[in-house]
């Protein structure tokens, strides 16, 4: 036989059973859904765009700076031939105390071999000068073209200095 409660305890499970169950049963009410929402369905990766074509050197610009690059050329042999005409002096002037003879040689020898890169640094100074008045959106082909000369003739720095520091023993 089955076990029988007493009265208000079965008034208290039933409520409880009453109450267990309207969980689960639908409402009326307009709760929001918990699907995703239209906008969480978006991808939020960046599109696949083409690539721009690259930039081409404008060749009136091209032939605008090659001066500045024939300079730098014809200046850097000339600074070859003067680190040649002072090495001697420099090499005397490494182990000499300051203020001897040999060591005032040397810094006249590199006061000269640094007057001879002067003419480097002017057309590298010209090339960026005009490289900083153009306008990098609308003149891609004279940027592209100032940047292959700025680049030619800071190589040419470059290896000046090298030249240098190895003569004077840096």
């Amino acid at each position: 036989m089955p076990a029988r409660f007493p009265e208000p305890v079965r008034a208290i499970l039933a409520s409880a059973l009453v109450i267990a169950t309207a969980g689960c049963a639908g409402s009326s009410d307009p709760y929001p859904s918990l699907a995703p929402r239209p906008i969480e369905q978006i991808s939020m990766a960046e599109p696949n765009r083409p690539e721009a074509p690259a930039a081409v050197a404008d060749p009136a610009a091209v032939q605008r700076y090659a001066p500045l690059i024939a300079q730098a050329q014809a200046a850097d042999a000339d600074f070859r031939r003067v680190l040649e005409e002072e090495r001697p002096a420099l090499v005397r002037g490494r182990g000499a105390g300051e203020g001897s003879d040999a060591w005032l040689a040397a810094q006249v020898s590199l006061s000269r071999i640094e007057t001879a890169r002067g003419p480097v640094a002017k057309a590298l100074a010209s090339l960026d000068a005009a490289r900083s008045g153009l306008d990098p959106q609308t003149d891609t082909g004279a940027m592209v073209a100032i940047g292959q000369a700025f680049d030619a003739v800071q190589r040419i720095s470059d290896r000046e200095g090298a030249s240098l520091a190895q003569a004077a023993g840096r």
